[in-house]
């Protein structure tokens, strides 16, 4: 008998793309997802779905009576202006979702879950690129979605430690996807879906940014982060380990707004506004999963924006 892997935050992005790949290894799929922050999307789905409340538990107690592992994604996930607009909320349902699903692990005798961190929890780390012990030995982060998620893995080790369950940390970097849209308010999408949204849709120069755009990241495309996820969650050589997961390019904001910018004019920039605990540069080491799991990135940051604004461009 196939084993039922609940995936929480089924409805997603990235999910979207892992749910395919669990479903390639013979498991069968039950998502459940709130949709707290786009509202409720219709689309055809070959997996059973719930919609509910994770932060409720006695809804957490009763879906997990026949399931045998979970992907564990349900979180409110913002860009950077998102952090700063709802920590209270990141930091407090978050947790409290997550404590929800590992207590009920324990009582429905459910030996493994697979947590997708984030790249968020190396904020404060002195060390670049970041090797997957440098988070714990870093000073906490200063968002509260950071910290939320250094949390979240402290509890998958704390339940371990003390109920032999066996966990997969993911910390995935800048995921970037062609479904994400840019809203009105900036920071409240990622990056690079705000500035496809005012560049190729409205146009705008000067564009507007945070702080410098001389911050660094390494932009990851969707399906590589879902390909090892989906493929490897309930490998036992993942059992309680953490990995990054990730492409390694780095490239400056500016420089990202100028891959995506199609205009004939030399593009320029305005700071609308600047946060102190913004990350200057944050890269992966990713050779623990190069290494384990043959995790190779497929797409490099250039051939993914080309394939967002490509979409972006239909779509206008």
């Amino acid at each position: 008998m196939n084993k039922n892997i609940l995936v929480t935050g089924s409805e997603g992005s990235l999910m979207q793309y892992v749910i395919p790949v669990l479903q390639e290894q013979n498991y069968n799929v039950i998502g459940v997802d709130n949709f707290a922050r786009y509202g409720t999307i219709e689309r055809e789905r070959n997996y059973e779905f719930i919609k509910g409340d994770l932060t409720d538990k006695n809804f957490v107690d009763n879906i997990m009576k026949r399931i045998d592992g979970v992907v564990q994604a349900a979180a409110l996930i913002y860009g950077v202006g998102g952090f700063h607009k709802y920590p209270a909320d990141i930091l407090s349902k978050d947790i409290v979702l997550h404590q929800n699903i590992l207590w009920s692990m324990i009582k429905n005798n459910i030996k493994k879950i697979a947590y997708i961190s984030s790249s968020m929890v190396y904020e404060r780390s002195n060390n670049h690129p970041c090797k997957e012990e440098d988070a714990f030995e870093a000073k906490i982060p200063n968002t509260d979605y950071g910290l939320s998620k250094l949390t979240g893995e402290r509890l998958c080790i704390a339940f371990a430690k003390q109920f032999n369950i066996n966990y997969t940390i993911w910390r995935p970097f800048n995921i970037i996807t062609p479904h994400e849209k840019g809203e009105d308010e900036q920071g409240i999408s990622h990056v690079f879906a705000d500035f496809i949204k005012q560049l190729i849709v409205e146009k705008k120069n000067p564009l507007p940014i945070f702080g410098d755009g001389e911050q660094i990241r390494c932009f990851s495309w969707i399906e590589d982060v879902a390909n090892v996820i989906g493929k490897n969650s309930f490998n036992k050589i993942t059992n309680n380990k953490t990995y990054n997961v990730g492409n390694p390019e780095p490239i400056t904001m500016k420089e990202l707004a100028n891959l995506i910018y199609q205009g004939k004019d030399e593009l320029k920039f305005i700071t609308t506004k600047s946060f102190k605990d913004d990350v200057k540069i944050r890269i992966p080491d990713i050779s623990k999963a190069q290494k384990e799991l043959n995790f190779n990135p497929t797409i490099k940051v250039k051939e993914a924006v080309k394939i967002c604004l490509e979409k972006a461009i239909n779509t206008v």
